[in-house]
């Protein structure tokens, strides 16, 4: 299995926009056959901006074919124009 943290500082008065961005995101990433979870997290105890997805997938294969998906790269491209610095990604594999 392979598991993505992402994590990201949205511009102040851009959370909306990215929330819902985000939520779709998720949504259709959890349509794909490969996905095992897609979560949007924020820090409960915290009142800044940062923002990180959670996803779980079968394999790379299917994380690959996500990130080639028309939707992904048009969200991503959208997401990249409201935060400060850069989506930081890591990547995983379960061991």
């Amino acid at each position: 299995m392979i598991a993505v943290f992402a994590k990201c500082k949205v511009i102040g008065g851009k959370e909306e926009e990215f929330i819902k961005m985000a939520h779709e995101l998720a949504s259709k990433s959890r349509n794909e056959a490969a996905n095992v979870s897609y979560d949007i997290l924020k820090e409960s105890d915290k009142n800044d901006n940062e923002y990180y997805f959670l996803e779980k997938w079968n394999d790379k294969a299917g994380l690959d074919k996500h990130m080639s998906m028309d939707y992904f790269k048009s969200t991503i491209a959208g997401v990249e124009k409201i935060i400060d610095g850069k989506l930081e990604i890591h990547v995983y594999e379960t061991i």
